[in-house]
């Protein structure tokens, strides 16, 4: 993690706010100057980047593949691959990188092909006894067929043999979508509509509002706890049919709902990552 330092409101971050690696924390400026609702074509932060607001919400920033909107959960679309080479070296003790064969295993170009495309990812290392978690903190540019130098964010604990599988995911807020899938989950709920392509923030903890899928959602007795449906609204888990529409919470209703056909959905505290 890199050391607290304060930051300017320019492309390098956020005017009064203090960092520690790339977790901006008491973001009051950036919700002063409008930030969350900003989506932009370029990265302006790393994709992954969390912010603190002063009242207790987590916001993350993410790139979304395909437009996702505000009052729905926006799905993380990203796959892992295992790589059955593994790695092209034996790695020691100690070592803060791995080589891999950018190739089709890899993702070829579509992972690697692009610098740091990969950076927040997370690989694992099987060494037969353990498996080792790193995230992945850069790499450069590599061609199809030729090798790649993942950089690490922190050291080996234990030695790495060559042609070990691993597998590799990448950075769970860099693909996202509006669109449901069976075997996706949801990352966050943007704050603002972002076009497929572009950057914005999603929000991951704390008091929000998502769309209900159906009337009455938390209007009965001890109704509270919510699970996103199929495309990103939120429903009683008690009203769902699980081997159908999944079982992942989205959190519980805050307010007092009236009981009956209850149209007006109660806002949630949202409860994916705080």
């Amino acid at each position: 993690m890199g050391r607290l330092r304060n930051l300017s409101n320019s492309r390098k971050g956020i005017r009064g706010t203090v960092t520690k690696g790339n977790i901006i924390y008491d973001a009051v400026d950036l919700e002063a100057n409008n930030e969350l609702y900003e989506t932009e074509t370029t990265a302006k932060y790393p994709i992954g980047t969390r912010v603190v607001s002063c009242d207790g919400r987590v916001f993350r920033y993410a790139l979304a593949s395909l437009e996702v909107k505000p009052g729905f959960g926006a799905f993380n679309l990203n796959v892992f691959n295992a790589i059955t080479g593994g790695c092209v070296n034996a790695q020691a003790v100690g070592d803060k990188s791995i080589v891999l064969l950018c190739d089709s295993t890899t993702g070829g170009t579509s992972w690697f092909g692009t610098e740091n495309r990969m950076a927040g990812g997370y690989i694992s290392l099987p060494t037969g006894t353990i498996t080792q978690v790193r995230r992945i903190v850069s790499h450069a540019a590599s061609a199809n067929g030729s090798n790649v130098t993942v950089n690490l964010d922190g050291p080996l604990t234990e030695a790495v043999t060559a042609a070990e599988m691993c597998e590799v995911m990448q950075n769970p807020y860099s693909a996202l979508t509006q669109q449901g899938h069976t075997r996706a989950s949801v990352v966050g709920v943007p704050v603002t509509t972002i076009a497929a392509g572009s950057y914005g923030w999603i929000q991951t903890w704390g008091p929000t509002w998502i769309t209900p899928s159906v009337a009455g959602v938390g209007s009965a007795e001890r109704e509270r706890t919510l699970i996103f449906y199929s495309d990103g609204s939120v429903r009683n888990i008690n009203d769902v049919d699980m081997s159908t529409y999944g079982s992942q919470i989205a959190g519980f209703c805050i307010n007092v709902t009236a009981t009956g056909d209850w149209t007006n959905p109660p806002f949630v505290m949202l409860q994916i990552s705080p």
